[in-house]
């Protein structure tokens, strides 16, 4: 037969083990929360410096597209206007459609 000390050194063990545990997966949990953390702001900042190298291209062509346009209206002055005024109308006529 066991004897009740055996049982509360047996109940005593098993509950610092479980504490123990607890202790462990807890500090797994803040260890991958840390973790986590850091490669979310590794991967934003490589986000950003994309995004930033986006928009100085996107930039760069419309500055390229800028002065093309530019260019042409100065040597096609006539021509440009009576593009304009097409497309304006186009617009006003698809607009007032709705």
């Amino acid at each position: 037969m066991v004897d009740s000390t055996t049982m509360e050194r047996t109940d005593a063990t098993t509950t610092e083990r479980l504490r123990q545990q607890t202790t462990k997966v807890k500090e797994d949990v803040q260890e991958l929360g840390r973790l986590g953390r850091e490669v979310s702001q590794e991967k934003f900042e490589q986000c950003c410096e994309t995004t930033g190298d986006l928009v100085e291209k996107g930039k760069e062509k419309a500055k390229v597209v800028e002065d093309k346009v530019a260019m042409y209206v100065r040597e096609q002055p006539v021509k440009s206007l009576a593009m304009a005024i097409g497309a304006g109308a186009l617009l006003g006529f698809l607009l007032r459609r709705r």
